[in-house]
């Protein structure tokens, strides 16, 4: 015991500082241990929310999405670097990755301002300007340029449970890696580089951050005169109601529906006839990026129609929820349901 004590008194700064060592060693694994707990906490399948989301992605695929940002670097030093995001050496180098993105066959879907552009780039800023403001509204570039024209943004759709996030993230990394890119420009990914939220946070607001009202066709009765088809003006009359009634909400960015591309395309009219609306659609579906649109909102069994919702990211959850529900609080077509679903609203209904 004298020669413990003695080993004790003459170690004992060495002995606190492994104890200390141990003890923060213990502390963050007992602390990672919590975190990937937590992470591992599933959201119940039962949930409603849940369940609507997931017949909306068996009918839509997928909604999550991996955002590419495209920026100007303004830290570079190289010489002759584009000053705006439309330059046609940066849309050329948009439009190879949009190609590639397509040919992945862990993705479903990719959205960017390429498709016009699939023939060729013009030489010069005024014409690609002109061609995009052909080809898209001022809503829809609002959703891919940045008002400073310094960020542009590919949005890419992963076929829904197909692979891990970060498998398809490592496809688009090689992608970026293999194809031209203009010097003084960065392309960053979502679930890779940590400044691609917040750069999409702070200029594209409202990207992150999304709720869907979902309205099907649900008739109760065989032979009965209740809604079978929700391209039925009556249907679309109803979701362009409830978008409008929606934009009212506080921290509603944006909200959008079939109704809003079919009213584009027709003198701000929604044809009277279901025979109508099926010959419009047609004939907007030539055009690929109508064609899109168009998918985004209508199922292709025409027994769901979705108005997609854009919300500002530091909105109370809670509040905007029950003023949502407040939205759909009004009278439906025969033989139609509407439901409210999306990140905000598993949030609320698992707490």
């Amino acid at each position: 015991m004298t020669k413990l004590a003695a080993f004790l008194r003459q170690h004992y700064k060495k002995i606190f500082i492994a104890w200390l060592i141990i003890a923060v060693f213990l502390g963050y694994g007992m602390t990672n241990l919590l975190s990937q707990s937590n992470m591992r906490k599933e959201i119940p399948e039962d949930l409603p929310a849940f369940v609507l989301q997931e017949r909306v992605a068996s009918k839509f695929g997928g909604e999550e999405t991996i955002y590419i940002a495209v920026c100007l670097d303004e830290e570079t030093t190289a010489e002759d670097i584009p000053r705006d995001i439309r330059d046609p050496k940066v849309v050329e180098s948009v439009v190879e990755l949009h190609k590639r993105l397509e040919n992945e066959i862990s993705i479903e879907r990719v959205q960017s301002i390429a498709p016009p552009f699939e023939e060729g780039v013009p030489d010069g800023l005024e014409k690609v300007e002109k061609v995009l403001a052909g080809n898209f509204t001022s809503s829809q570039l609002e959703g891919f340029i940045n008002r400073d024209f310094s960020v542009m943004l590919l949005k890419v759709r992963p076929i829904a449970g197909t692979r891990e996030e970060k498998e398809v993230t490592g496809r688009i990394q090689d992608d970026i890696d293999s194809i031209t890119k203009p010097a003084g420009v960065k392309y960053r990914i979502t679930g890779v580089d940590t400044q691609a939220y917040e750069i999409i946070k702070d200029q594209f607001p409202g990207s992150l951050r999304r709720v869907t009202i979902v309205v099907e066709t649900k008739p109760r009765y065989a032979s009965s005169e209740e809604i079978r088809d929700i391209r039925d003006p009556e249907v679309l009359r109803y979701v362009d109601l409830l978008a409008e009634r929606a934009r009212l909400v506080h921290g509603v960015l944006r909200a959008e529906s079939a109704a809003d591309v079919i009213k584009e395309a027709n003198a701000g009219q929604i044809p009277n006839s279901l025979s109508s609306v099926k010959s419009l659609l047609k004939e907007l579906e030539k055009d690929k990026i109508t064609e899109q649109r168009i998918r985004d909102y209508i199922s292709e069994d025409y027994s769901m129609t979705l108005v997609r919702l854009n919300l500002l990211d530091d909105v109370d959850t809670e509040k905007i929820v029950e003023e949502l529900r407040e939205v759909t609080n009004i009278a439906s077509p025969p033989g139609i349901s509407v439901d409210i679903t999306g990140g905000p609203m598993i949030e609320v209904t698992m707490e």
